[in-house]
């Protein structure tokens, strides 16, 4: 019997009332705080400490003004954390060195654990994806700084991904770049990676559509689907999962699945965890 943890998670962006609770948490130099609402999607990995889900404010959410702005310092103390806007505008400064970002839809906030942000959110409302990891291996020489990078960006470095199943060998599925390397603690790596007509992988249709065997070799992932519509099956228990752009998916590391992209295009935003560091040659 497959362990619990080796699960498929799911979760749409509109969850419904019910599945929305205040968002409260210990700022460690301001003690508890209570600000928005916060819908849980993924909330555990195969290891160390992984979350993900959605955030959102608007006039009727806990620490909002009546127009639905707010203001709000967060740290990300419960660890590092990659963050995607759906909705609204802000604008996030850095306590310790003033610098200042403006964010919006489609914009991705990385945030390292222990960085004090002043997040100053405008009116009426705003959501974003969020996915936290903390593990218990220290990573040396992280550079403690704000990151923000959009979906949208179109870099040079895009790059085939090439990897190795387990049971099918060397495979080629879609293009990525990468956003981020490492993080405070563990493995987590982000980026985004897409896949379509014209775009390389070993089982490509005609129409765009790509398949591909995937166990999560390198650690837990957790998509923000972007673009395109997704059908995940268990491979062993044959159970099928369906996602369109705008979903939450998590995928457990050492569960067998077969992703398909249905074409023409798709796209994700990925954080990849797992609790411990990357072998080094």
């Amino acid at each position: 019997m497959a362990p619990q943890s080796h699960v498929v998670h799911g979760g749409v962006q509109c969850p419904s009332p019910e599945k929305w609770v205040p968002f409260e948490w210990d700022e460690p130099k301001r003690g508890k705080q209570i600000h928005g609402e916060v819908s849980v999607v993924r909330p555990f990995g195969t290891s160390g400490n992984l979350s993900a889900g959605l955030w959102r404010t608007s006039a009727t959410s806990p620490g909002c003004r009546a127009d639905g702005s707010s203001t709000t310092i967060y740290s990300s103390p419960l660890g590092d954390e990659t963050a995607c806007v759906i909705d609204g505008t802000a604008t996030l400064t850095v306590l310790a060195s003033g610098k200042k970002y403006v964010v919006g839809p489609g914009s991705i906030i990385s945030s390292p654990k222990g960085v004090e942000v002043e997040w100053e959110i405008t009116g009426p409302s705003f959501k974003k994806f969020w996915c936290i990891w903390a593990g218990t291996s220290p990573v040396p020489n992280v550079a403690l700084e704000l990151q923000v990078n959009h979906v949208s960006d179109d870099p040079a470095d895009w790059a085939d991904y090439h990897f190795t199943e387990p049971k099918e060998g060397p495979l080629v599925a879609g293009e990525l770049y990468f956003i981020r390397t490492s993080g405070s603690s563990g493995t987590m790596m982000s980026g985004v990676w897409r896949a379509g007509k014209g775009i390389s992988a070993s089982d490509l249709q005609a129409d765009g559509t790509m398949t591909t065997p995937y166990t999560g070799v390198l650690g837990d992932e957790t998509i923000l689907l972007l673009e395109g519509l997704v059908e995940v099956t268990e491979t062993e228990s044959g159970k099928k999962h369906f996602f369109k752009a705008g979903d939450v998916i998590g995928l457990s590391s050492g569960m067998h699945i077969t992703w398909q992209s249905k074409g023409p295009f798709s796209k994700k935003l990925w954080i990849i965890t797992r609790d411990e560091l990357p072998a080094t040659k």
